[in-house]
């Protein structure tokens, strides 16, 4: 049950929690009190930047955390299994509801200004329904944070229809490093979306809470899956989330004692520019594009490929070989011309694809993208099968493979040079030839969770981080976090390795660029609520 108070008596529990309130911090943090003093620290200032905003009014703390993705990345929204964990940055907000349906925001930042938008305005009772129409349709400014509350509010107010939603007065803190990969933007979502509930007296189920977040964000103009919102709802403390959608599962893994993840700040901020967003969605014109000509392709495998994730031995019934024969029949480049005139009956469902982004100069790469989808659905599912059985170091290994289909340099005497792991017909055909060796390393070495594939949105200071990682005693694995071009590389060591690895960082990265050392044991959390 949510706690309500007085902005006050909020101020003043906080000094000095107990009962509910001292229950309810120990089921989010556990008994790590440096770590309890901090995140105390975020609510107090959405408490007081409330407080300042609007008066002593009583209040409830909407709050969600950031997300890391162990493995599985780019692979939700196919089908895949990805693995999360939940860390102590945060996304928090003091709400109050309104009698009205107007939504006023302050923000503890002076760099994201107030702003208020009244629901009926935004969505009026006539385009409700029609929630992929309408935000084609809206073309909300780029760049305003309050498009991500905008997100989950008139999500929510969508799905509801007909029934009006209450506004809210909201005051908004945060530690989540923007740009990071940890998902500020999915987290201000999820925490809004929490607020407005709350606001309303609403109470909907978890799972439904992930579809109203995942589709809500797309009002920003990204077409993602809901992955982030299931890791940030369905996080537990020193647990990986296990996820897969179509249908939504969650298993619960333990985290494997004796290991810590450690993130690696590039200090590149991977922005949701224009450029960014044409990046992203490309990449997923690739994914769609590979899916519908395997099924024109394969018409006898069709009926079982409704996600990308079926394209596997299992599913369809095959040897591995078979899936390497089968995408071979998938260009290697492809353009959007290309595309349209190889699925006619696919044009409407392309043409709403394309719509989202500027189409790559070179052409979609549609083979190296599908290459790495298919075999990073393969790590993402094994990741929660080495975990318990506490195969780390097989675990790490698939770590470095995962980022070496984003990669785009590699590094040999602290010199860049250009990399890449085209899908070529060749490379193929000689996978097909070790599937059927007698040589059983040689068919070990081909499965499909060994391959890179070429999905490419690493940059060269994430490739130059996980580089570094490798020459460190004691890291496990590593690699880049998120949707990439830029952001965090997560490393995975042996408890002790902390130092060594944050020493090789500062001497290989951060002090030749000029930049402070940023490196963060990640420290796992309860997931989102109200407190």
């Amino acid at each position: 049950m949510a706690i309500t108070c007085s902005v006050r008596e909020w101020l003043s529990r906080l000094e000095h929690p107990d009962g509910p309130l001292r229950e309810r911090i120990g089921e989010l943090y556990g008994g790590d009190t440096a770590m309890i003093s901090e995140r105390v620290v975020l609510w107090r200032r959405a408490l007081e930047t409330f407080g300042r905003a609007y008066g002593d009014r009583e209040v409830a703390l909407a709050r969600s955390p950031a997300r890391i993705n162990l493995m599985g990345v780019h692979i939700e929204h196919r089908g895949g299994w990805v693995n999360y964990m939940t860390l102590a940055r945060e996304v928090v907000a003091a709400v109050a509801p309104r009698e009205d349906d107007l939504v006023v925001l302050h923000n503890l930042e002076d760099r994201y200004p107030p702003r208020s938008f009244r629901i009926s305005e935004e969505l009026p009772l006539h385009k409700r329904g029609r929630w992929t129409e309408f935000i084609e349709e809206a073309r909300p400014p780029r760049g305003d944070w309050a498009n991500y509350v905008k997100a989950a509010v008139l999500m929510l107010q969508d799905f509801l229809g007909d029934r009006p939603l209450r506004g809210m007065d909201a005051a908004v803190a945060g530690d989540i490093p923007e740009g990071s990969g940890m998902s500020s933007s999915s987290a201000l979502v999820v925490a809004s979306l929490e607020a407005a509930l709350w606001a309303n007296g609403l109470s909907v189920p978890p799972e439904k809470k992930v579809r109203l977040g995942g589709e809500g964000e797309w009002y920003v103009g990204t077409r993602g899956g809901s992955g982030d919102h299931a890791a940030m709802i369905f996080g537990r403390r020193d647990t990986v989330a296990h996820t897969r959608f179509f249908p939504l599962r969650v298993e619960e893994v333990p985290f494997p004692e004796g290991y810590r993840v450690v993130a690696c700040h590039s200090l590149r901020e991977a922005k949701k520019s224009a450029g960014a967003r044409d990046v992203f969605n490309s990449r997923i014109a690739a994914y769609e594009i590979g899916l519908r000509l395997l099924r024109t392709r394969f018409p006898k495998y069709a009926p079982k490929l409704k996600h990308l994730r079926d394209v596997n031995a299992r599913t369809l019934g095959v040897d591995v070989a078979r899936i390497y024969e089968v995408l071979k029949a998938l260009p290697v480049i492809c353009s959007q011309k290309e595309a349209l005139k190889s699925l006619p009956g696919e044009r409407e469902a392309l043409e709403r694809i394309f719509c989202t982004h500027n189409p790559p100069p070179e052409g979609y790469r549609v083979r190296d993208v599908c290459l790495f989808g298919l075999a990073e659905c393969e790590r993402g599912e094994v990741t929660a099968e080495l975990l318990r059985g506490g195969r780390i170091w097989e675990f790490g290994e698939l770590m470095y493979i995962s980022h070496d289909g984003d990669r785009v340099v590699a590094y040999e005497d602290g010199r860049p040079r250009p990399w890449s792991c085209p899908a070529t017909d060749e490379y193929l055909d000689r996978l097909i030839s070790d599937c059927r060796s007698p040589d059983s390393l040689r068919r070990e070495r081909a499965m499909l969770r060994y391959q890179p594939g070429g999905y490419r949105c690493s940059t060269e200071e994430l490739d130059l981080i996980v580089d570094l990682c490798k020459g460190v005693s004691g890291v496990v694995g590593a690699g880049l976090t998120g949707a990439g071009l830029g952001g965090v590389v997560l490393a995975l060591v042996e408890e002790g390795a902390e130092g060594r690895l944050c020493e090789a960082l500062e001497e290989g990265y951060y002090r030749p660029r000029g930049l402070p050392t940023t490196v963060e044991v990640c420290r796992s959390v309860g997931g989102a609520c109200i407190v």
